[in-house]
């Protein structure tokens, strides 16, 4: 049988390299996005993104062209995912109680400082600030992930305790099956196959994941998310479609359980999201934490995308504004040979 693709791999190590996903909501006219009670204002990304020496300074990552939303296109998109990653960084280090005070604050700005004046020698004043705050924070953060004790109860429960929705899990099997191979696989499900073995029957598909290893609920792709949270366990339920974006497939799903998780029955989990941040750097972590606290007004994004190689990204708006959204009929559901609803 095949291993399971990445797609819903979203296990705490795995998280660093998939889709993460924020909710959106209407805010305030200024806000570009919050995390926690921290707002970001639309005015500063805006100033920031208009700051060539600031932009220049981003450009080590390498973005993609999006379409434009109500900022100023993908400049602006960039500098809100720069900010976000700065505050809750920010948020993080007073979280753990790692900010640095005395004669380590001034030696982490010098630091700073000097990496500054030799990869962006041109940035001033605010945007300045703004730089130097992310990396102080970043590599006092940097260092409390690193030291944390894998075998410390005190340790994984800081992790715990920061991520509360985490926690509410999904045991499920689910496949992948192209487009092209719907039919081929409804036939092998109406014949009574399981999941597991329309992967090794239709050509094609993949095997997305396995029961035995439960997932964050909130985590997974927006296109299934709510579906598979309003599903009854034990029917099957598919062909979902949108599921994956990008992609022209579909995917079939069946929960098993959908528990919350106490802290005990998540040591195993904290235990590989600690050794994976620190082998990695804070960026595992913070992957996880942008779920938790930040919401993007959906004038600016629609929600973030988060990856190892190039960090968090804000997508434009998926409708731009005051346009209708698309329509389309509900997905069918089918269970071995007979229709049935989740």
């Amino acid at each position: 049988m095949r291993r399971p693709r990445v797609l819903l791999s979203l296990t705490a190590v795995g998280l660093a390299g998939v889709l993460a996903t924020t909710g959106c909501g209407i805010i305030a006219d200024d806000t570009a996005a919050t995390v926690g009670d921290t707002v970001i204002p639309a005015s500063e990304v805006d100033a920031l993104a208009r700051n060539d020496a600031f932009t220049t300074a981003l450009t080590a990552q390498a973005i993609e062209d999006q379409q434009p939303g109500v900022l100023d296109g993908a400049s602006a998109r960039q500098v809100l995912s720069f900010l976000i990653t700065t505050e809750v960084q920010a948020q993080e280090v007073a979280r753990f109680g790692v900010a640095p005070t005395g004669d380590d604050l001034e030696a982490a700005k010098a630091q700073a400082e000097q990496r500054i004046d030799e990869q962006a020698p041109r940035l001033e004043g605010h945007a300045r600030d703004v730089v130097l705050r992310y990396l102080v924070d970043g590599a006092a953060l940097q260092q409390a992930l690193a030291d944390i004790d894998p075998s410390s109860d005190e340790d994984l429960r800081t992790l715990y305790d920061g991520v509360p929705s985490y926690w509410d899990q999904v045991c499920m099997a689910a496949i992948v099956v192209p487009a092209d191979d719907v039919a081929a696989a409804r036939k092998a499900l109406a014949g009574g196959a399981e999941l597991e073995e329309v992967v090794d029957d239709v050509e094609g598909s993949n095997l997305a994941a396995t029961p035995d290893q439960c997932l964050p609920l909130k985590y997974l792709p927006e296109g299934l998310a709510d579906r598979i949270g309003s599903a009854r366990t034990g029917r099957l339920v598919g062909p979902v479609e949108g599921a994956i974006e990008g992609e022209d497939s579909v995917v079939w799903f069946e929960v098993e359980s959908k528990p919350r998780l106490s802290f005990e029955d998540a040591r195993d989990q904290l235990e590989q999201i600690a050794q994976a941040a620190a082998q990695s750097g804070p960026g595992v972590w913070l992957n996880i934490r942008v779920n938790e606290h930040v919401t993007i007004d959906p004038q600016y994004g629609s929600r973030t995308v988060t990856s190892q190689g190039s960090g968090l990204t804000v997508v434009p708006p998926a409708t731009p504004i005051g346009a209708a959204a698309p329509s389309g009929s509900p997905d069918d559901v089918t269970a071995g040979a007979a229709g049935a609803t989740p």
